[in-house]
């Protein structure tokens, strides 16, 4: 048995009270997206990985509910969300339509696919990842443009517009 004193139980108090919840299980609130664009096919393709209890907590907080039910309710309701929050647009600032492409799990992360149809050049591209930052504070949200063999990463906080993508 180990004995400790007052001031190392003191210590040891404040160290628990001062654990992370779980809704605080993560320090870092950020989303990264890969946009790729395939000119023959004139499509425009998003990856976006956020973690799924920061999403949640952003769907339900839009929901004005404790938690989002399961199911397709959940699914349609993170589609709606993911499409509000991150946009791709012309160098007229006009919007690409995205639509969803599917959403893959793995642990605590999701993959949110998106796609779209743009007849401008990969170059003049602009987007906008405004995900979670209704949320907190300090979210930051990257997105990497993927061209050929070229990746080029723009940050996104909260009220950043339309960025331009590529270099």
């Amino acid at each position: 048995m180990v004995t400790i004193g007052p001031l190392a139980s003191a210590v040891l108090a404040a160290a628990i009270v001062a654990m992370p919840s779980t809704a605080d299980a993560h320090p870092l609130h950020t989303t990264l997206t890969e946009v790729s664009v395939d000119a023959t096919s004139h499509s425009v393709h998003l990856v976006v990985r956020v973690f799924a209890d920061d999403l949640g907590a952003a769907l339900a907080r839009r929901a004005h509910l404790p938690s989002v039910p399961a199911g397709r309710a959940w699914d349609d309701a993170a589609s709606s969300y993911v499409v509000s929050a991150v946009a791709i647009a012309d160098r007229g600032n006009r919007a690409v339509a995205l639509r969803s492409c599917g959403t893959r799990r793995s642990g605590d992360l999701l993959w949110i696919c998106l796609e779209g149809t743009t007849l401008e050049a990969a170059q003049e591209l602009r987007g906008r990842n405004a995900m979670l930052c209704d949320l907190f504070d300090d979210q930051v949200n990257i997105v990497q443009f993927v061209t050929g063999a070229q990746k080029h990463s723009v940050l996104f906080t909260r009220g950043d517009g339309l960025k331009r993508l590529a270099s």
